[in-house]
């Protein structure tokens, strides 16, 4: 059986995050896995590179973090597997096959849910070889670096999250079926279950605002706090390589995607969600 100590990990970006060598998934006994699940849940981020993976193997792997999510946009999900979503810009037989839009602008999956996501994997198949980089910002080192004054100012407060209006925001009516979600409140303050660090749990897209703080003052909190989260010490590019799995921690991290040429370059990705809990 598979010991954390006998996992090579290094560092994935200045104390954030850490890089899996040696491990091939799709071989795995289920205690190793289990092992780098356990891993996970105690640095924001982990990537797997040379990795051979079919949807199954990946929804496999998925299970043990927890419940997969499955995907009301059937359309951009592997036939038979809805819990298996494709992010690309690849035409087969006339038809874009995938996403491409997904993962614009700073955000954290299904905020907008009362139980948002609690971890989110992205497995490369194609990738440009400019652009397409996914940025993750480390919440918790972001939450460190705010003052004691800020750091009791914050904690208690709730923000309002709500699908409608990213819906509202994009100019255009859901295509998953989630149009009568009721909005939820969150708190701004998060404590991670596994080790009961805090992150500075700011998003865009979902938030109508701040609970008990009229807008745009509670906009505009919102608007500084993420800019402050995302400033270049706390953020984390991730370069793609065909092969690589890359996981984060939704409870502790911000992420979007970055621009490539889609004229001239194919960006072609499988995501799996794991349901999370309440956030606390």
């Amino acid at each position: 059986m598979a010991s954390i100590d006998d996992l090579d990990i290094r560092p994935l970006w200045e104390g954030f995050g850490v890089e899996v060598l040696g491990v091939d998934l799709a071989t795995a006994d289920a205690a190793t896995q289990d092992e780098v699940v356990e891993v996970f849940h105690r640095h924001g981020a982990m990537v797997i590179r040379d990795q051979s993976l079919t949807p199954e193997q990946q929804l496999t792997f998925t299970r043990r973090f927890g419940e997969p999510e499955t995907n009301p946009g059937a359309q951009f999900t592997i036939p038979g597997l809805q819990e298996v979503y494709i992010i690309s810009n690849k035409v087969v037989d006339g038809k874009v096959i995938g996403n491409w839009e997904a993962g614009q602008g700073w955000h954290t999956d299904a905020s907008y849910r009362e139980r948002p996501t609690m971890c989110t994997m992205l497995y490369a198949l194609e990738v440009p070889p400019e652009g397409s980089d996914t940025l993750l910002s480390d919440l918790c080192a972001a939450y460190n670096a705010l003052t004691e004054d800020e750091k009791a100012a914050y904690d208690g407060l709730q923000i309002q999250h709500s699908f409608r209006a990213l819906r509202e925001m994009q100019g255009r009516k859901s295509a998953y079926g989630e149009e009568d979600l009721d909005d939820v409140v969150h708190p701004m303050i998060r404590t991670h279950p596994a080790d009961g660090r805090k992150a500075l749990w700011v998003s865009t897209g979902t938030v109508k605002g701040v609970i008990g703080m009229p807008n745009p003052e509670g906009l505009d909190l919102i608007e500084r706090l993420v800019a402050f989260a995302t400033e270049p010490r706390f953020v984390h590019a991730h370069k793609w390589r065909v092969g690589d799995l890359l996981i984060w921690d939704n409870r502790c991290t911000l992420h979007r995607g970055t621009k490539f040429d889609l004229d001239k370059y194919v960006r072609h990705v499988h995501r799996t969600w794991v349901k999370g809990d309440r956030p606390v």
